[in-house]
């Protein structure tokens, strides 16, 4: 009895903790995003004038990709979570859950947290199952792994792709990858690094074919 308490005391206070961390974590990003959306610009225009003392003209354009990425991930994300939402409330309509437009919206709110939406379409298709409703339940669980949160990985990249004209790979690249190294935060900041690496590669292989170009007669 001792170790089991010892034991489950101590996943307890491990539990206890991770969601104080996270806590923090959310106060102190409220409060970063308060001063950020009140001295945002002044904050902007002075690294504006600072990178182009540092890199001359050149820096407009980085800004230009930063400020299309973000934008663009942004209505990536609404427009995924609005088509998850359109599918799986087709799925709950076919199976024959009720309300199925109130939990296809569910769904579509809850996709806007990554891996969200499955918590909704699985845990309906959990329940259909222990109603006995075998057919019903394995279908919509089908549906959702296969088409529901699968329209995530193409409608998101495919917009950032289209908006700020960034090879489609690169951005699934992004998208994957800063998800897995920064977390939800990721999100936006793979694709953004990508914009800015871009526009650093377009520009130095714009100099190069100058460079090579031979001199006028």
């Amino acid at each position: 009895m001792s170790d089991l308490t010892d034991q489950w005391g101590g996943h307890a206070m491990r539990l206890v903790g991770d969601l104080g961390l996270n806590a923090l974590r959310l106060g102190f990003a409220l409060l970063t995003s308060f001063f950020l959306f009140r001295d945002g610009e002044q904050l902007l225009d002075q690294l504006r004038g600072i990178l182009h003392g540092l890199l001359g003209n050149r820096v407009q354009a980085y800004f230009d990709a930063v400020g299309d990425t973000t934008r663009a991930v942004v209505y990536g994300l609404l427009l995924a979570a609005l088509a998850q939402g359109l599918l799986a409330g087709l799925g709950y309509w076919v199976v024959g859950v009720r309300a199925p437009t109130f939990w296809g919206a569910a769904t579509a709110v809850v996709s806007l947290i990554p891996f969200g939406a499955p918590v909704v379409w699985g845990s309906i298709g959990v329940w259909l199952l222990l109603k006995g409703e075998i057919g019903a339940g394995v279908g919509l669980l089908l549906w959702g792994a296969l088409a529901v949160s699968w329209i995530d990985n193409l409608v998101r990249p495919l917009v950032i792709s289209g908006v700020a004209k960034i090879p489609f790979l690169l951005v699934l690249f992004g998208v994957l990858g800063g998800l897995v190294a920064f977390g939800f935060i990721g999100l936006f900041v793979g694709p953004v690094i990508l914009a800015i690496l871009l526009a650093l590669w377009r520009e130095w292989a714009a100099d190069n074919v100058h460079v090579r170009e031979p001199p006028p007669d």
